[in-house]
């Protein structure tokens, strides 16, 4: 067997350490690395995990005051509507507040109890306003009779409650679709006795009110019998009974 030199004896060492540090290097450098890689990735997520919820521990005391704002907020506009009412409730809330204002309830009839959408309402502007004209006539008065004052007067009346009936078919059509948002609502038809001066009370008293409005109504001279006769009088502002046809909205809220 030949003896091998120095220089090949050099050459073997040399490799030997080459391969010994090459599956060091591939076997033990690169997999610690890795794990080191890995390590520290994790131990990045977790402080920025420990900081994040030592920010929403640090947040806990304001954001429990914003809640409890919220809940008195939510609570303090829920205050001026009704809670959900039966019919019979809608019934003795509307009809004491008729009785409140002298109208005397004839019939009540509550047309629809649920939960519906809320409509919003926009103000109607014509585009063009009436100008009226004011005539002069040249009468005397011994020639104006009881019988034409009488006709006179109904003819003012109907005159009236055509405006009427035309302004809330204007209001009607002048309605916006509601947004989506739904509340229990209850709407109520009701027939009432009384003077117009009551009823115009009552409606700057619903106007003012936030859970109900007066989506509709007419009015018209009440019929009144004598004897087996029936006699209409004339509406007065100041006196005279007359008969009201009006539909309350009730608005109710979950409380």
């Amino acid at each position: 067997m030949k003896k091998l030199t120095q220089r090949e004896k050099l050459l073997i060492y040399i490799l030997g350490c080459f391969l010994i540090g090459f599956f060091s290097l591939y076997f033990v450098m690169l997999p610690s690395y890795s794990s080191y890689q890995v390590v520290r990735d994790q131990a990045t997520e977790a402080r920025f995990t420990q900081e994040s919820m030592v920010m929403a521990i640090d947040s806990i005391p304001s954001t429990m005051q914003a809640r409890d704002d919220a809940t008195t907020n939510l609570a303090s506009l829920k205050g001026p509507f009704q809670p959900k009412l039966t019919n019979e409730g809608l019934d003795k809330l509307l009809t004491q507040l008729c009785l409140d204002y002298s109208l005397s309830p004839k019939v009540l009839a509550i047309e629809s109890n649920a939960l519906a959408g809320v409509e919003t309402f926009t103000a109607y502007i014509p585009d063009q306003q009436a100008s009226a004209s004011v005539g002069t006539e040249s009468t005397t008065t011994d020639s104006i009779s009881t019988e034409d004052i009488t006709a006179a007067a109904k003819e003012v009346v109907n005159s009236s409650n055509e405006t009427t009936e035309t302004t809330s078919s204007e209001s009607t059509d002048s309605e916006a679709s509601g947004d989506g948002a739904e509340t229990w609502t209850g709407v109520v038809s009701m027939e009432l006795a009384g003077t117009q001066t009551n009823f115009y009370r009552l409606l700057d008293a619903v106007a003012a009110r936030p859970d109900m409005v007066i989506t509709a109504f007419a009015i018209a001279p009440e019929a009144t019998t004598t004897a087996g006769t029936t006699a209409t009088t004339v509406p007065q502002l100041n006196g005279g009974n007359i008969s009201i046809s009006v539909t309350f909205t009730v608005y109710m809220m979950e409380k």
